[in-house]
């Protein structure tokens, strides 16, 4: 019996795949009748030895919906593509048919600030990073339409008659920013080093913080310590012992005033979900200059090699990417020499192409590139295990 049954499970994958020839390589079907308008694929790669796994999404079809999520729903932390996954269905109005692994972050912990994102992250309108590599974002506006232009954040702090630019949203200070602003969705609390910085703990703010935000505050408390507690009603204004700015003298117990954040160009203010990445990968169907001059400067290309400059090693790769009709999820699979050995970043913009895309961001990679579908890693993870990470993009399915 149990021999028939294995048969049977056989027969009945083999019913659920279906393999083609294509130009760059050979695509083998997957979960077929996992959704309308989403076919779900491995991709063998035959000029050179890697294995990918795609997702194209049609953006026709409305019960599918990009979205994001957070890992442990606060910055601070780290969690598997597949727990995040299945942490969302459990909210009952969509399921999570397909995930994969987010931006760039702190992974180690960093003096407390393990899982710390340093990417865009916008989540259900909610502002939680900032854009840092401004060119490598996109967003989906609450009427579904698509953005990757370069955006920017614009914030600032009222005093008094005096402003002061905010730099970051929940981000190290260690990251070169020196005015940041933190609210609860960073953590407990700030991490901050009591020598480096003063914290003003602002009340009176409406919550979440969103990409275009304009409220009164007041000045609760101003601290000295570092690692001031963050409650939920409320904000820390982290200021560097650096900034000599008049208005920092201003911030006292009881003071007043407002605080300013806009994306720019101004549609980003509508975006509902969002996700940052680090180089932009194509654009209006063209490979990022950058990569085609490094491609064409190397000396010798080995098929297969890890190198010191990031962009030219083979290695796993996560990406997003996107033309007038479809919306691609691709995770590529590497440092598995007799598998998949990997791809370098010109590599796989060059596929993305292939199978036309026109617009794409780089996402992280490494032993972070994981790709779920229903709940499951189809991929094989370099390391051979599931690594736990910052955010990642989920494809859900309204529920029936």
């Amino acid at each position: 019996m149990r021999f028939c049954s294995r048969i049977c499970i056989v027969i009945f994958l083999l019913c659920l795949t279906n393999t083609v020839s294509y130009a760059g390589g050979k695509k083998t079907q997957l979960f077929a009748d996992l959704s309308t308008g989403l076919n779900i694929y491995r991709y063998d790669w035959d000029k050179e030895t890697c294995v990918l796994y795609v997702a194209e999404i049609s953006r026709k079809e409305p019960t599918l919906h990009f979205e994001v999520g957070l890992a442990n729903s606060q910055v601070l932390g780290k969690e598997t593509v597949r727990s995040i996954a299945q942490r969302h269905t459990q909210k009952g109005d969509r399921h999570v048919v397909v995930a994969v692994n987010g931006g760039f972050g702190v992974l180690g912990d960093m003096r407390g600030y393990g899982g710390v994102l340093e990417s865009l992250h916008i989540q259900d309108g909610e502002l939680i990073t900032q854009p840092t590599d401004t060119d490598a974002c996109f967003g989906v506006t609450d009427n579904g339409a698509f953005l990757s232009t370069p955006v920017q954040m614009k914030a600032t702090i009222q005093i008094g008659s005096h402003s002061l630019d905010i730099g970051c949203i929940n981000q190290r200070r260690l990251d070169g920013c020196k005015v940041i602003l933190y609210t609860p969705r960073l953590g407990d609390s700030t991490h901050t080093n009591r020598r480096r910085g003063k914290e003003i703990i602002l009340s009176g703010l409406s919550l979440p913080l969103t990409p275009n935000y304009t409220h009164s505050y007041s000045v609760k408390t101003v601290s000295n310590d570092g690692n001031t507690k963050i409650h939920k009603d409320s904000a820390i204004l982290w200021i560097s012992s650096q900034v000599k700015d008049p208005s920092v003298s201003l911030f006292k117990a009881g003071a007043k005033g407002k605080i300013n954040v806009s994306l720019t160009p101004p549609e980003w203010n509508k975006v509902k979900h969002a996700i940052g990445g680090r180089l932009r990968l194509l654009k209006n169907g063209k490979i990022n200059q950058m990569l085609v001059e490094m491609h064409n400067k190397e000396k010798k290309h080995v098929p297969g090699k890890r190198n010191q400059v990031l962009n030219l090693s083979h290695e796993p790769r996560t990406a997003l990417a996107y033309n007038t009709d479809t919306l691609f999820l691709v995770v590529a699979d590497g440092r598995q020499p007799k598998y998949s050995t990997g791809l370098t970043l010109y590599e796989l913009a060059d596929i993305l192409i292939e199978l036309g895309a026109s617009e794409a961001i780089n996402l992280d990679g490494g032993s972070s590139s994981t790709f779920v579908v229903n709940d499951e890693v189809i991929n094989k993870p370099s390391g051979n295990r599931e690594r736990e990470v910052l955010n990642a993009v989920l494809i859900t399915k309204d529920v029936e």
